[in-house]
């Protein structure tokens, strides 16, 4: 079974993960600042490119929109200078006015007006009207040339824009001014501006040279002042280009161009032409619109070019790293106690042959290691026990016979005696040679317990509370819990010689009342716990302090624990008793030989 602790371990902890990591970070970090650079330097050879691109169209579309201005001024000069016109006959100049169609698609307002400026013939909007205070009919009669106005209203709050030709009769007398009128809220001013194409959804709009709007596909903006407009401040310091213009939040690229009316043709060199500028506006987002399939793609293909790698990365690491997991498998068998198998891997690469077979050579030598540490405690066990049998035996057939004799001597010795107070002495003596008799035999029968194979540890350590009970002021009570399993001999008479010395320690020091012995049988250890009500004592922190505090006693318990691979903690506090807490690992060591190896 897999150790769970290992299941939730993160994989950048495993090698096959910190394999794929090495592999996959800067492959994969490269990958992404490629891709990052890449996207960064397109879009801004995009950006150049469309910059350019639209510089020129604007210069051209600017070009277009002037030379059919031109077109309009020709066609209002040829009507200015036809006989019908120089002849001051308003009727006939009506008529032919008003038959010329291409005339009329170029002006909303055509208009001819005598020497004083008073409109005597108008198509396309009210008759009547007097004009001869306007600086464009003025310079016109002045100049002897096409003029145009600026932006201004009549009677009725139209916003216009005028052109005037001037008349002369056939003598070459000024007799008036042909006016052609755009109104700003009509469409015939917008004709050659709005026939410039700027992508699907781009457009170009018109600005005079106060940055007044004159032209623009949305009506609402229209007479509107543009001029805190970077682009339109740029064309309005004469210069030509392209931009992008950040615009709540969407990027417009934006090109702007003056109109070059002026260097069109000798009708329109006044100086009342210029100022005009034209600007072309274009979403970003439209113009990349195409492109963006193709970022979709680069995206896929950088996905492809990081989990491909990933893939054959995981396939092979997972080929690399098997060998190693079948081996930490067996490694936690070792762990567990089994000494007897050999690790086999079955790898290719000389490395973990290498390592296969230096480990099966670790687990000969802990094997060894185990077996030399079980014979070492054995030893000394049947050492110690050899030598308590022989202490309990010279005991038994020669300190206690000899206590015995001087018992009985001191006994005649007292019936014989005369003297009474000498007789009583005597026969106090006597008792304190009977106690020492009991006391041998005490201890004498400590030192050689009964048979635990026969009894077993549990049943054992009941009888000796027992025991301990009858003889002592406190009372002794023995629990088991668990099932109770086959242990190494050695360890099971360990265990009962430290429950021995514990109630010894009582019995010397601890003026308790009420003994409580556990023995645990737990799934990887053998625990026993000696709890008493005792007056109790600072416990140590270390246990080479019991040692100076004179406890020799819990210090051989200490000791013993030790020789077994596991601990003894002890918890003491005055006035609340003491506790004794051994916990004895169930290793190979301390188990039986077959037991061991099942």
């Amino acid at each position: 079974m897999k150790n769970p602790k290992r299941l939730l371990r993160p994989i950048t902890r495993s090698l096959r993960g910190q394999l794929m990591l090495a592999a996959t970070v800067p492959v994969t970090l490269l990958l992404v600042v490629l891709t990052v650079v890449s996207v960064i330097s397109f879009t801004r050879l995009t950006r150049t490119l469309v910059e350019r691109r639209d510089a020129e169209l604007v210069q051209l579309a600017a070009r277009q929109v002037a030379d059919g201005w031109v077109d309009s001024v020709q066609l209002l000069h040829l009507v200015a200078s036809t006989d019908v016109v120089r002849s001051g006959d308003e009727n006939a100049a009506r008529r032919l006015i008003g038959a010329d169609t291409a005339l009329l698609q170029r002006f909303d307002r055509i208009q001819m007006t005598d020497a004083q400026g008073q409109v005597i013939v108008s198509v396309g909007g009210q008759p009547g009207g007097y004009v001869g205070d306007t600086s464009f009919f003025e310079g016109a009669r002045q100049r002897r040339r096409a003029v145009r106005s600026d932006v201004y209203e009549d009677e009725d709050g139209s916003r216009l824009i005028t052109v005037a030709v001037p008349i002369y009769d056939l003598s070459g007398r000024f007799i008036g001014c042909m006016l052609g009128v755009w109104d700003l809220d009509g469409t015939h001013l917008g004709q050659p501006v709005a026939g410039v194409r700027v992508g699907e959804r781009g457009y170009a709009y018109l600005v005079d040279e106060n940055g007044t709007v004159l032209y623009h596909p949305d009506k609402s903006l229209i007479s509107a002042n543009a001029g805190d407009h970077p682009a339109v401040a740029a064309v309005l310091r004469g210069e030509t280009g392209a931009r992008a213009v950040n615009n709540d939040g969407h990027v417009t690229m934006v090109g702007y161009a003056p109109i070059p009316i002026r260097l069109s043709s000798s009708l329109v060199t006044d100086e009342t032409w210029g100022g005009w500028a034209l600007l072309t506006s274009e979403l970003w987002e439209d113009i990349i619109a195409p492109l963006r399939p193709y970022v979709a793609l680069m995206g896929m293909l950088l996905v492809l070019l990081i989990t491909l790698p990933l893939t054959i990365l995981a396939t092979s690491s997972r080929r690399i790293v098997a060998p190693l997991q079948s081996l930490v498998t067996q490694v936690d068998r070792v762990a567990s106690g089994e000494f007897d198998t050999q690790v086999s891997i079955n790898a290719r690469a000389l490395e973990l042959r290498e390592l296969e077979l230096a480990f099966n050579k670790m687990v000969d030598q802990l094997r060894e290691y185990r077996d030399d540490i079980q014979s070492y405690v054995v030893s000394i066990l049947n050492t110690q026990e050899e030598e308590r049998k022989r202490i309990a035996r010279e005991l038994h057939d020669e300190t206690a016979q000899e206590l015995v004799v001087l018992g009985r001597r001191i006994e005649m010795a007292a019936e014989t005696a005369t003297d009474p107070d000498l007789a009583e002495d005597l026969n106090r003596l006597r008792d304190m040679v009977d106690d020492m008799v009991q006391g041998v035999r005490r201890f004498t029968r400590d030192l050689r317990p009964p048979l635990l194979e026969e009894l077993g540890l549990s049943r054992t350590i009941e009888i000796l509370g027992n025991r301990m009970a009858r003889e002592e002021p406190f009372d002794v009570g023995v629990r088991v819990v668990g099932e109770p399993r086959q242990l190494l001999p050695e360890l099971e008479l360990g265990l009962y010689r430290l429950v021995q010395e514990g109630l010894n320690n009582v019995r010397r020091h601890a003026q308790a009342t009420q003994v409580n012995i556990t023995l645990t049988y737990a799934e990887n250890a053998v625990e026993v716990e000696i709890v008493d009500d005792g007056v109790g004592f600072e416990g140590p922190t270390d246990p080479s302090e019991l040692l100076r505090l004179g406890r020799l006693g819990l210090m051989g318990m200490h000791e013993r624990a030790r020789l077994f691979g596991g601990r003894a903690m002890i918890n003491s506090t005055p006035g609340e008793g003491t506790t004794v807490h051994v916990v004895i690992p169930l290793s190979t060591i301390v188990l039986p030989p077959m037991e061991a190896r099942s």
